[in-house]
């Protein structure tokens, strides 16, 4: 589902995916791109990212888009889902904001395909006591 889910992005460096479950159902799920009613990258004259040359997994937060893990942990929220005790599925590892945020929340175990060069990630999520496991 994940996977499907990051077709539907608008991102033209990553297309992301996340889908958040409990006891077999889908608690909230998204995929990264803008907030909405913002313009998107190609709108404004592209990636902010690819303009000012900064690599993928570092400066997380220098970006116009909001991660999906980010968007299903503010999704979750806003409509008074509790996260605690969830697992993630997403198409790529989180990065270290959106670590900490599904940290917070509570979630257990996240499970990702596609790494992402982040090596903060893993330290909070190690902090953390998140299970992150790569799959496929």
């Amino acid at each position: 589902m994940a996977e499907e889910l990051a077709k539907t992005s608008h991102c033209g460096r990553h297309h992301v995916g996340c889908v958040i479950v409990r006891d077999g159902k889908v608690l909230v799920s998204g995929v990264n791109g803008q907030v909405e009613g913002a313009s998107d990258c190609a709108a404004i004259g592209g990636c902010l990212r690819e303009i000012n040359h900064i690599p993928s997994g570092t400066a997380a937060g220098f970006c116009n888009a909001v991660c999906a893990e980010t968007r299903c942990v503010c999704e979750a929220a806003r409509d008074g889902i509790a996260l605690s005790g969830a697992t993630v599925y997403c198409t790529h590892k989180p990065c270290i904001i959106c670590m900490k945020n599904l940290a917070v929340v509570g979630v257990d175990t996240i499970y990702y395909k596609k790494g992402y060069p982040d090596r903060y990630s893993d330290a909070i999520a190690q902090y953390a006591g998140l299970k992150v496991v790569q799959v496929g």
